[in-house]
């Protein structure tokens, strides 16, 4: 490495321990210039620290200001080679979702491409790996974001689910966040996927959606009679 290379590492390497001066207006023009003058260095030394990182406390420390600056730096080159990278390590997907500077959730879910994040979140459901994490935070964006792409992101969450503990894991989370955020729009085809696709109607077994009876009392029984079970209602 060379001598610009080591003074690089080591202040990314404050950066990542969080003993980094925090910014102001004045350090932060200070900071983009000093990655202007190499962003090619910064990058290949951030690459480095991001797959060395031992959690996700020195990845977001990474990626809050030296990658962001950086992946701005160096345009859609840069941003294409960490999609890449991302998609075979969690440790750049993670940075990715603190250091992207465009739209980052929806976007890097279309980068991604939806099966990669079924599987990561689901691997992370079984796992608990941390640097997996960005799965559940993407997918939970998309559901609140996207119903059109929620829809099918959640039927394949189910098919890929391996146990019925994953199920039960979807209904909590982004199955349960769907109904509530989209039951007037999506009851139709709730009731319709009930009919013919048994691990949906299990999944629905497990939803706790009182808001959605408080707020649309008829909403709730329609779901309930499609899951076929009484749902939770304390």
């Amino acid at each position: 490495m060379t001598a610009e290379d080591d003074a690089i590492r080591a202040e990314c390497e404050e950066w990542a321990s969080a003993r980094a001066t925090p910014l102001t207006s004045s350090n932060s023009r200070a900071l983009r210039d000093r990655i202007r003058a190499n962003p090619d260095a910064w990058w290949r030394n951030l690459q480095i620290l991001i797959a060395e990182a031992s959690d996700n406390d020195q990845i977001g420390g990474l990626a809050m200001w030296p990658l962001r600056i950086t992946l701005a730096c160096g345009g859609t080159r840069f941003l294409d080679e960490a999609a890449s990278i991302a998609r075979t390590s969690s440790k750049m997907a993670s940075a990715l979702m603190v250091g992207a500077n465009w739209n980052r959730e929806i976007g890097l879910y279309k980068l991604f491409g939806r099966d990669h994040v079924v599987d990561t979140w689901i691997r992370h459901d079984l796992s608990n790996d941390q640097f997996d994490f960005w799965a559940w935070a993407l997918i939970d964006d998309v559901v609140r974001n996207d119903a059109g792409e929620a829809w099918p992101l959640i039927l394949s969450l189910l098919e890929k689910a391996p146990n019925t503990d994953v199920v039960g894991a979807i209904a909590a989370s982004p199955l349960e966040d769907f109904i509530i955020a989209y039951a007037p729009i999506y009851i139709g085809r709730i009731e319709e996927e009930a009919l013919k696709n048994a691990r949906f109607k299990e999944a629905l077994a497990g939803v706790w959606i009182m808001r959605l009876r408080r707020d649309h009392p008829d909403l709730f029984d329609r779901v309930e009679m499609a899951a076929g079970v009484p749902l939770r209602r304390v």
